[in-house]
């Protein structure tokens, strides 16, 4: 009969990811914290972390800091952290409008970045192009050796996948022609996945906070409104594909209609188009005279800074709409934070300024909790750091998973 069980190798990459995950969460820490956290003896901790120091995965960073409430007997605990530049990560992200490309540490902390406008002449050849020469050209100036290379992370969004000729397969996102194709020029490890998850991952905070991790929503604003949830510092498997599904949420009962979606849905009533179009409905000289003026009475040129301004100078039809629309993410909000105990609300690509989200914030907080309300947050990336969520990916999946093994 075959026997079948984990082996020496998997058993020690196991110990050496949850080691990490712990230093990850709630670092830095001594070991003596990291024994107690994983149940698990001193001694082996500390077999395991000073072969990881040996090979550079982690640090010590010096003793902890006296605690003059409770002082400690003995020697202080030696605290350790992982090595943020024991490994680097290239990342790139395709977007509705451009193609991010960048390089990290495993903090995410920037070594070079770049990026390429996307319109409706350019190719899935070029893109795929640029991807490779700018990732080359990366490695090239930042003399590292290719063993401190993790290897390419990529995200693409739902609304691009046609392009780049990425379908499901059995159900699951299939990648592989994509990934064959980077590979003729790339000679790396390379984890494609949905950007709007990986986002999110680049979003998350993975520090415990009093005992607790934080549970994310992470809404994507763009042609297609996707949302993706981070539960546990891991992301949902019920939007690692179909981050889409929120467009399907009611925001107004019986409200505008939308071929193949609920009355009164995300998607009828918050996307681009539908929020544009209410606008044009109440656009003209007399009644809307300001926006009318900002706008040089060209209703293509209304824009989230034109509309803000509008109402900062008391239009009074362009407040309105704007806080019936603010009304609807108030709803939105609300149900994401108790259906997914969600404590951040991260709002991706939304393109509001420091005044423009603090008047948004004022106005949840009229309609919904101000608890909930300042669960709100902007997202840390902005456009051309979005190659921040394929960075996160190759990081998760060549770095913690395997235990900091190469």
């Amino acid at each position: 009969m075959e026997k079948r069980g984990i082996s020496k190798l998997d058993l020690k990459r196991r110990n050496r990811m949850q080691i990490l995950r712990v230093i990850r969460e709630s670092g830095p820490i001594s070991r003596v914290d990291v024994a107690s956290a994983l149940e698990i003896t001193r001694a082996a901790v500390t077999i395991i972390t000073n072969e990881m120091i040996e090979e550079g995965v982690l640090v010590e960073i010096g003793e902890a800091p006296v605690n003059t409430e409770k002082l400690q007997k003995g020697r202080r605990k030696i605290l350790i952290d992982i090595n943020v530049n024991s490994r680097f990560a290239l990342g790139a992200t395709v977007d509705e409008k451009e193609v991010s490309v960048g390089l990290t540490n495993l903090n995410s902390e920037i070594l070079d970045k770049s990026s390429m406008v996307i319109d409706e002449r350019t190719t899935s050849k070029d893109i795929i192009n640029y991807i490779i020469k700018t990732s080359n050209e990366m490695i090239d100036n930042s003399c590292l050796t290719r063993d401190k290379i993790l290897g390419l992370g990529v995200g693409v969004v739902p609304s691009m996948w046609g392009k780049l000729k990425i379908f499901y397969k059995d159900g699951v996102l299939d990648f592989s022609n994509f990934i064959d194709k980077l590979k003729s020029g790339l000679d790396y490890d390379i984890h494609c996945g949905n950007a709007i998850g990986l986002m999110a991952l680049a979003n998350n905070d993975f520090r415990v906070q009093n005992g607790y991790q934080t549970n994310q929503a992470f809404i994507c604003y763009g042609n297609q409104i996707n949302l993706a949830i981070v539960n546990k510092n891991e992301l949902s498997s019920d939007y690692i594909s179909y981050t889409s599904t929120i467009e399907k949420y009611i925001v107004v009962p019986d409200g505008k209609q939308y071929e193949g979606y609920p009355n009164g849905s995300v998607k009828a009533e918050l996307s681009r188009t539908a929020m544009l179009n209410a606008f044009y409905d109440i656009y003209s000289k007399e009644r809307t005279p300001v926006l009318y003026e900002l706008t040089e009475g060209d209703k293509s040129r209304i824009n989230m800074d034109n509309v803000f301004m509008a109402l900062m100078r008391g239009e009074e039809a362009v407040k309105s709409l704007v806080d019936s629309i603010i009304a609807k993410y108030a709803i939105l909000v609300n149900n994401l934070s108790i259906s997914h105990f969600a404590k951040k609300i991260v709002l991706h690509n939304f393109k509001l300024n420091e005044k423009q989200f603090d008047y948004v914030k004022r106005e949840m907080i009229h309609l919904i909790s101000e608890e909930i309300a300042d669960r709100v947050v902007l997202s840390k990336l902005d456009g051309k750091n979005n190659f921040l969520g394929g960075c996160a990916l190759i990081i998760q999946n060549n770095f913690y998973v395997r235990g900091g093994m190469q």
